[in-house]
């Protein structure tokens, strides 16, 4: 468990790779309530790791502990091709009718008789 002592020590060190990365005490607080589940030493080590790759300063939730599962599901090959081969359904004759009407109301095209 995080004190916010140690949650000040990683800003501290953040600020000292990045420049443009600002502490204050609503910061402290903030990183405080979503880190404190977190060991310093896993916090430590992410942002070892983030400063070596990034020139930009990291967020909260680079640092944040992921439950398992989280993030972007990324989709086999299999489930991309079903959704390449989807076909679109048809607008019915009713629903084509009414939105060609509104769009010829919006540009003043008035349908002749």
């Amino acid at each position: 468990m995080m004190t916010k002592r140690e949650i000040y020590t990683i800003l501290k060190m953040t600020a000292s790779y990045y420049d443009q990365f600002v502490i204050d005490q609503e910061k402290v607080d903030n990183w405080h309530k979503v880190l404190k589940e977190s060991t310093f030493e896993q916090c430590e080590q992410r942002l070892m790791y983030y400063a070596a790759a990034s020139p930009y300063p990291p967020k909260l939730c680079d640092f944040a502990n992921k439950p398992a599962g989280a993030g972007r599901a990324i989709p086999n090959c299999q489930e991309t091709l079903e959704v390449l081969w989807q076909t679109d359904k048809q607008a019915s004759n009713e629903v084509a009718k009414f939105h060609m009407e509104k769009i010829r109301k919006i540009l003043g095209i008035e349908r002749g008789s």
